[in-house]
């Protein structure tokens, strides 16, 4: 029977889901990337290298120990590190903007590499990643005007909550357009990055809930 109890909901949410969900998120684009540039029927093998190495610039530790680490040289001043002991607003905001980033590179690099689909920036970042985020550095990025995250302001939770369901339904779209690409040889990108790697649910302001149900057996 599963659970249908999401563990981040908009009447809040505890550091540890949030820590936990920012690990699961950071690891499945990593997951993603390797799995892409591995694939035989997909051309290039740049996929982790440019929209994760690239990207990720912290240090990121899960309630369970589990830890995901990569340092960026030009951006070794911004470097942050969360953890279900700690998370600064600043390294929230600074890990949005590297997670918007991230998405945002590897589906204009999967819209440009010969695939059978070349939309898929338009269906998983552009339409579903409506919020702005301006990280230390004042860049921006993002599309809409629902809500601007950025290092000077007190974030809303609310908005936060809203921005990380559509993140959790962004790789379901995404794993499941990879699977049902004719270009892509592997058809496991949902069952392996999905379904497999977002365990938890997260219910928006609308009480659309997204992610994966926690399993628990009945006697």
């Amino acid at each position: 029977m599963s659970n249908k109890e999401a563990q981040i909901k908009p009447t809040g949410m505890s550091q540890k889901s949030l820590v936990d969900l920012i690990y699961m998120l950071t690891a499945a684009v990593k997951g993603i990337c390797k799995k892409l540039d591995a694939d035989g029927g997909v051309t290039l093998e740049t996929y982790e290298a440019n929209a994760y190495t690239a990207i990720f610039n912290g240090h990121i530790e899960d309630s369970k120990g589990n830890r995901i680490i990569n340092r960026v040289t030009a951006k070794d001043r911004f470097f942050y590190h969360i953890s279900p002991n700690g998370i600064s607003t600043a390294a929230l905001i600074t890990w949005l903007y590297d997670f918007f980033d991230m998405m945002e590179t590897l589906t204009e690099q999967c819209d440009t590499d010969g695939l059978g689909d070349s939309n898929y920036e338009a269906l998983v970042y552009t339409a579903l990643y409506l919020w702005k985020v301006t990280n230390q550095k004042g860049s921006t990025l993002g599309n809409g005007n629902t809500y601007w995250f950025n290092p000077g302001g007190v974030t809303n939770n609310g908005q936060l909550i809203d921005l990380l369901a559509n993140a959790v339904y962004s790789f379901d779209v995404f794993t499941k357009k990879l699977d049902a690409d004719g270009t892509v040889t592997d058809e496991d990108y949902h069952a392996l990055w999905d379904t497999a790697a977002i365990l938890m649910q997260v219910e928006d302001s609308k009480g659309n809930v997204r992610g994966n149900a926690l399993t628990k057996f009945m006697p």
